[in-house]
C-alpha cells in the first residue's frame, strides 16, 4: 500500500495543477467578458492588498520614527560635570503657530568639539538659526509673516537634513545663543545627541487601544478581499455548466473555478503592489499626532509581506472551493437560481461566543500584559468582528423572507427582494461595511471612555505664560506683565511670582544633617501677586497692600503659622552656595480657602499668598514668573501676537492653555479619535468600491433580463429604485447589526479598562453618514450602466 500511495498522490497533484492552470487560462483567454471579470477581481483584491501591505509596513514606520526621535534625544552630562570642550548647553524653545507645533532648541557650545544635532554639519553660532525645509518655506511665504516676526534678529544659515526630522512637514529649528550660562531651570548640559536608553513600552491601556484599532481597521479589509475573489461568480458557474456538458465532473469544475479565482488573486497581488508603491509618496505628506513618514520608511516587513502574498491566493482558492460546495453545477444549468436552503445559525454564533470567551478573563481580572495577553485580545476582537460578517447573510435571508410581502411595495421593491433572495452577493459585500462600523464604534467608545469627559475642567480658557528666573528675573516681572497686557487681543491679565519657602528652624537643622537623614517635609508654596489676582486664586475677603493669606491644602504640607520665620527658596539658595533670604510671616496673616474653580492653573498649589508690599518678589532667588491672559476670541491670531511679544522678551518663555477642556491629553485623544474616524471612513469607501464593483457585475449578469424588461416597457425609474433597494436593505440591516455588536464589544472593552461607557455621537453620526453616502454613491454610479444595458438589442444571441 505505501508503494501505491505515492504515485496516487503524484497523480492527484498533477490533476490539481492541470485544473488550476485551465482555470487560470479561462481567466485570461475568455475574451472581453473574461478580461473584464478578471480585471474587476484584480482591482478589488488589489485595493485590499494595498491596505494590507501598508499594514505590514507599520512596524518599519514605527521603528524608523522611534530611531529618528532617539537620534535627536539629548544625552545629559553626568551630575556634577563641569564645562568641557565636548559639552553643550541647550534649552527647549518650542512654540505653536496656528495650531501647528514649532519645535526648537537653543544651543550654546562650551567647546570646539561640542555635539552637533542630527541633520546638521555644524552648530549655529549666536544670532544664527538652522531650520527645517518646511519651516523655511513657511517663513518665506505670506502666511508665515507673523511667525517670521518671532525671529527678528536671526539669520538662517543652514537647513536641517532628513536625518534630523521626524517627518518632512515638521517645523523645527535650532538657534545659537550666548545667553545660556549654566544648567538649571530648563537648561541642560549635554555630551551627545542620540540617547538609546530604555525601549518605549506603552501601558496596557494604550496597547489595548492600538490592538483593537488595528483589528477593527484590518478585519473589514480581509472580508473585502474574500468577497472580491468571488466577483463574476454567476457567469463563471454558467461556463462551468458547459464543461460539465463535455464530461467534466463536479470536483474538476470546482478546481477549475479555484484556478480562475487564483489567477484573479495573483493579478490582484501585482495590482496591490503597484497601488502601494504609488501611494508611498503621498503618504509622506500626511501626519497624525505629529507622527509622519518618509517614503523610504514605508517598506513592508519581509515576513509579513510574504504572509500576505501567500494568504491572498490561498484565500482565493479556499473561498471558491467552499462556495462551490453550495452550488450544484449540472450539464443543463446551475441550481443557484433555485430557492436556497435556510442558512445555519449555530456555527455563526460560535465565532462571537469564542471571542467573548477570550476577552472575559481580562474583563474579570483586569488588563494583562505580555505577548500572550495581547494575542488573546487580538484573537478575541477579530473573532467578534468576523462573527458580525458571518451573521449578516443569515440576518439578510431572514429579513428578506419576511419582507417579501411587506415593505414599501411596488415593482421596484419586489424586484430587489427577489434578487436578494436569489443571490447573497450584496450581503457578502456589505459585510465589510458592517465589520468596519462595528470595529470603529467599539474603538470610539473605548477612546471616549478613556478621555472621561466628566473630568474635563470647566470655566473660561486662560493662556499661561511662564518663565524661569534665568530667563526673566523677578525684577523684570512688571515689564513682562506690562508688555503682554498691551499685546493685541488681550482682554485681561494677571501676573504672579511663585516660589517655595521652608521653616527657618527646619532649614537650619537640615544644614547640620547628613543627606537622607531626618524628615524632609515638603516646602511651602509661595505666590506673590496683587489683590485682584489673589482674589482669583482664593477666597481672601478684604485685601490691601501688605496683606498675607495662608491657604490650607488638605493634600499638601501644613501651612505656616503667623509669626513663623521662613527661609525663602532654600533649594535654589543651596544650589547657589549662599544663605537663603529670611522672612517672617506677619502676625496679621489671615487664613483663606482656595477656589476650586478659580483661575489657578494645575501647577500652582495653595500655600502662602502675599502682596508685593508684604513680600518683595526679588527675595525669591529662583522664582517662576507667570502671567495669565484671557484673549479676545474675536481677534484673529491673538495668540500669535502674544507669542511674538513673549519671544521678544525671552525665547525661553513657555505657553500652556487651561480651562474649557483644553488639556493636551484630551487634545491628543481627540486627534486620535478623529484619526480613527477618518481611517474608518476610508475603509468604508474602500468597501464601497467593492460594493460598486459587485453592483456593476450583477448588472452585467442580468443584462438579458434587463433588456427583456425594457422590451416589455418597464420604466427605467423602477429599475433604478430596485438597485437602490437592493443595496440599501443589506446596508441598513448591517448597520443595525454593527451598532449592536459594536456597543457590546465597546462595553466589554471599557469594562476591561475599568472606564465608564460614554458615546461620541458626532463620530457615530459621521460613520453612519459615510455608510449612507456609500449606498447612494453606489446607486448613482450604477445607473449609467443600468441605462446602457436596458436596450432591446441585448436580447440578440448567436
Amino acid at each position: 500500500m505505501p508503494g501505491t500511495s505515492r504515485p496516487a498522490r503524484g497523480a492527484a497533484v498533477r490533476r490539481w495543477a492541470a485544473d488550476l492552470a485551465m482555470g487560470a487560462r479561462f481567466a485570461v483567454t475568455g475574451g472581453r467578458e473574461g478580461w473584464i471579470r478578471t480585471a474587476l477581481t484584480a482591482l478589488g483584491v488589489g485595493l485590499g492588498v494595498a491596505v494590507l501591505l501598508l499594514a505590514t509596513a507599520v512596524p518599519n514606520i514605527w521603528n524608523a520614527a522611534v530611531d529618528r526621535q532617539r537620534a535627536r534625544t539629548v544625552v545629559p552630562a553626568a551630575e556634577g560635570t563641569g564645562p568641557s570642550d565636548r559639552t553643550l548647553l541647550t534649552a527647549l524653545s518650542g512654540s505653536t503657530y496656528r495650531e501647528r507645533p514649532v519645535y526648537g532648541r537653543i544651543l550654546a557650545a562650551e567647546g570646539p568639539r561640542a555635539p552637533v544635532p542630527p541633520g546638521l554639519s555644524r552648530l549655529p553660532g549666536p544670532g544664527e538659526m538652522a531650520v527645517s525645509p518646511a519651516l523655511s518655506d513657511l517663513l518665506s511665504a505670506p502666511e508665515g509673516a507673523l511667525l517670521k516676526k518671532r525671529f527678528p534678529h536671526l539669520r538662517i544659515t543652514a537647513t536641517i537634513g532628513d536625518s534630523g526630522l521626524l517627518y518632512r512637514g515638521e517645523l523645527l529649528f535650532y538657534r545659537g545663543s550666548d545667553d545660556l550660562r549654566r544648567p538649571g531651570d530648563g537648561v541642560e548640559r549635554i555630551t551627545a545627541f542620540g540617547d538609546r536608553g530604555e525601549p518605549f513600552r506603552a501601558s496596557p491601556l494604550v496597547v489595548l487601544v492600538i490592538l483593537v484599532s488595528c483589528v477593527a481597521l484590518l478585519a473589514p479589509v480581509a472580508v473585502f478581499v474574500a468577497t472580491a475573489v468571488r466577483f463574476g461568480g454567476e457567469r463563471r458557474d454558467r461556463r462551468l455548466a458547459a464543461l460539465r456538458l463535455v464530461g467534466a465532473d463536479r470536483a474538476t469544475t470546482r478546481r477549475i473555478a479555484a484556478g480562475e479565482a487564483l489567477a484573479g488573486a495573483l493579478f490582484g497581488l501585482v495590482t496591490g503592489a503597484a497601488i502601494f508603491l504609488a501611494a508611498r509618496i503621498p503618504l509622506s505628506g500626511i501626519s497624525l499626532l505629529e507622527i509622519g513618514v518618509f517614503p523610504s520608511d514605508v517598506a513592508p516587513d519581509a515576513v509579513l509581506a510574504g504572509c500576505v502574498a501567500l494568504a491572498v491566493p490561498l484565500c482565493a482558492v479556499g473561498v471558491t472551493l467552499v462556495t462551490m460546495r453550495r452550488v450544484t453545477v449540472e450539464p443543463l444549468g446551475v441550481t443557484r437560481t433555485a430557492p436556497p436552503r435556510r442558512r445555519r445559525l449555530w456555527w455563526r454564533l460560535l465565532l462571537p461566543a469564542a471571542g467573548v470567551a477570550l476577552l472575559l478573563p481580562q474583563a474579570i481580572g483586569g488588563l494583562g500584559g505580555g505577548d500572550a495577553a495581547n494575542a488573546q485580545v487580538v484573537l478575541g476582537v477579530a473573532l467578534l468582528l468576523l462573527g458580525v460578517a458571518a451573521l449578516l447573510p443569515w440576518l439578510v435571508d431572514v429579513a428578506v423572507s419576511r419582507l417579501n410581502g411587506a415593505g414599501p411595495g411596488g415593482p421596484s421593491w419586489h424586484l430587489a427582494v427577489r434578487r436578494l433572495q436569489l443571490s447573497s452577493t450584496a450581503s457578502r459585500s456589505v459585510s465589510g461595511i458592517t465589520v468596519a462600523v462595528a470595529g470603529a464604534l467599539a474603538v470610539q467608545l473605548l477612546l471616549t471612555g478613556i478621555q472621561n469627559l466628566d473630568e474635563q475642567p470647566r470655566g473660561p480658557a486662560w493662556t499661561v505664560v511662564e518663565a524661569h528666573d534665568d530667563a526673566v528675573p523677578a525684577a523684570r516681572a512688571p515689564e513682562m506683565y506690562a508688555r503682554l497686557r498691551a499685546a493685541v487681543g488681550v482682554r485681561a491679565a494677571h501676573a504672579m511670582v511663585s516660589g517655595y519657602a521652608d521653616s527657618a528652624r527646619h532649614h537650619q537643622a537640615q544644614a547640620h544633617t547628613a543627606p537622607g537623614e531626618g524628615d524632609d517635609p515638603e516646602p511651602y508654596p509661595v505666590t506673590v501677586a496683587d489683590c485682584a489676582t489673589l482674589r482669583q486664586l482664593a477666597d481672601i475677603g478684604a485685601c490691601s497692600a501688605g496683606g498675607v493669606f495662608l491657604v490650607e491644602d488638605p493634600e499638601g504640607p501644613s501651612r505656616p503659622r503667623p509669626g513663623e520665620r521662613l527661609a525663602l527658596d532654600p533649594v535654589g539658595s543651596r544650589t547657589d552656595h549662599r544663605a537663603p533670604a529670611l522672612w517672617s510671616v506677619p502676625r496679621t496673616a489671615r487664613p483663606a480657602t482656595a477656589k476650586p474653580s478659580g483661575l489657578r492653573p494645575a501647577f500652582l498649589t495653595p500655600g502662602l499668598l502675599a502682596t508685593p508690599e508684604a513680600l518683595p518678589p526679588t527675595l525669591l532667588r529662583h522664582p517662576h514668573v507667570t502671567v495669565l491672559l484671557r484673549l479676545d476670541p474675536h481677534t484673529p491670531d491673538a495668540i500669535e501676537y502674544v507669542r511674538n511679544t513673549a519671544a521678544a522678551i525671552s525665547p525661553r518663555i513657555y505657553f500652556t492653555t487651561f480651562g474649557s477642556g483644553s488639556i493636551t491629553d484630551i487634545d491628543t485623544l481627540d486627534a486620535a479619535r478623529h484619526g480613527l474616524t477618518a481611517c474608518a471612513a476610508a475603509v468604508l469607501l474602500l468597501v464601497g468600491c467593492g460594493l460598486l464593483i459587485t453592483a456593476l457585475e450583477q448588472l452585467r449578469d442580468r443584462a438579458r433580463a434587463l433588456s427583456a424588461l425594457d422590451a416589455l416597457g418597464a420604466p427605467r425609474a423602477v429599475l433604478g429604485r430596485s438597485v437602490l433597494w437592493q443595496t440599501a436593505v443589506p446596508v441598513v440591516l448591517g448597520l443595525a447589526l454593527a451598532f449592536g455588536c459594536g456597543l457590546a464589544l465597546g462595553s466589554l472593552l471599557l469594562h476591561m479598562a475599568n472606564r465608564p461607557l460614554q458615546a461620541d455621537w458626532w463620530g457615530l453620526l459621521i460613520l453612519t453618514g459615510t455608510a449612507a453616502a456609500v449606498v447612494l454613491g453606489v446607486t448613482v454610479l450604477s445607473l449609467p450602466m443600468l441605462w446602457r444595458l436596458m436596450r432591446p438589442d441585448g436580447l440578440r444571441a448567436e
